[in-house]
């Protein structure tokens, strides 16, 4: 009863997923729906096919972060795995509310790899602790590059803004916390005691000793890469590439259409999206990422959506809408089916991947993952 109470929840989240993403489709277009349509059918497939390309570069860099980081911890995970749990994590993040879910489904799928939910815990709080410093260092070169760009107006500003500082808020509490006796006290006793006056949080004790543990991981795994340059650079590096990657796609998605550069409102237009403007798009993409990173609906739904059709307003309204549509299906729901797939197929997620034991000695030094 309780798998199929499990399921009917995510079941529910995905149904969730398509209605707001209707409903702000249709908020954002409004009558022009039919010229949205018409202008997905003139898409050149060449461009779509380089999306594609795009996001499954994204899934093997995501998969080979887990590699090196499990690589150098001594456990000889293969790559093929460490795709399946990265692609376990994109299921579960996408159909969770705030992408919660995400990291407890790859714990399991590690220990089912034959690493213990400690260790487990450990490398995905590495993921963790470099994907947020190199997002929030990216998205701020990016948009103070394009200033002109991202501060246009005060949609803009707007989204860019507060991304930012929900970022580096939150990832600065983390670590404040994690440093500080007096921020983590506040926390525990203060927010969570507050939480559970107000009958949200439900069990007090369990919740606090929750929450201090996974301080102390964080503590812990953040001071022990710190240490470890070399992995460090590595993984922020792969970081930065996929990011790269990912911030393309509404560059290729404008130009799929044949889109034009406009300028004012409503836009006149002066040129075709070219090379030169992807600067501008990533930049752009840079925002959106750095607003939808913490929203609380199950895929960012809604947020998405609405954010890319104010930030690409320049394009006009049939050609920023349409453009999201083909942004999203290759951002979100292309990565939602190859998960669910994979998911599906693999024994991993059943118990039967494999066990990847741990190398002699422990860690591996720093010279680098064994290559087998």
């Amino acid at each position: 009863m309780d798998k199929l109470k499990s399921i009917g929840k995510y079941i529910l989240n995905f149904v969730i997923i398509i209605a707001i993403g209707s409903l702000a489709l249709y908020l954002t277009v409004g009558k022009e729906i039919g010229s949205v349509f018409e202008a997905l059918k003139t898409a050149k497939p060449l461009y779509l096919l380089i999306m594609a390309a795009v996001m499954l570069a994204y899934y093997l860099i995501d998969a080979f972060i887990l590699f090196i980081i499990c690589r150098a911890r001594g456990y000889k995970l293969k790559l093929r795995q460490a795709f399946v749990t990265n692609m376990t994590g994109v299921l579960f993040s996408d159909l969770t509310p705030s992408a919660t879910g995400g990291q407890f489904a790859q714990v399991y799928v590690f220990r089912h790899q034959g690493i213990h939910a400690g260790q487990a815990s450990g490398i995905l709080a590495i993921v963790f602790i470099t994907y947020q410093i190199v997002i929030i260092a990216y998205a701020t070169i990016a948009m103070l590059l394009n200033a002109s760009t991202i501060f246009r107006n005060g949609q803009s500003t707007l989204i860019a803004v507060i991304g930012l500082v929900v970022n580096v808020v939150i990832t600065g509490g983390i670590f404040l916390a994690t440093r500080s006796a007096k921020v983590h006290d506040f926390l525990i006793v203060k927010c969570i005691g507050f939480l559970a006056k107000i009958k949200i949080v439900k069990d007090y004790e369990k919740v606090s000793a929750d929450v201090s543990n996974s301080f102390k991981e964080f503590r812990d795994e953040s001071a022990a890469l710190f240490s470890r340059r070399k992995l460090f650079i590595e993984v922020c590096l792969c970081h930065a590439l996929k990011l790269t990657l990912l911030y393309t796609l509404p560059f290729f998605a404008a130009r799929s259409l044949g889109a034009q550069i406009g300028i004012a409102y409503p836009p006149k237009f002066i040129s075709l999206v070219g090379i030169a403007d992807l600067p501008k798009f990533i930049s752009l993409a840079a925002a959106i990422s750095l607003f939808n990173t913490f929203m609380p609906l199950p895929g960012a739904s809604g947020g998405s959506e609405a954010s890319f059709v104010m930030l690409f307003g320049f394009l006009g309204k049939t050609a920023a809408s349409t453009a999201m549509l083909i942004w999203r299906v290759f951002s979100f729901y292309l990565g939602l089916l190859v998960s669910l797939v994979t998911v599906a197929v693999s024994k991993d997620t059943k118990g039967g991947g494999g066990i990847v034991k741990a190398a002699e000695g422990g860690e591996e030094s720093d010279s680098g993952p064994d290559q087998d």
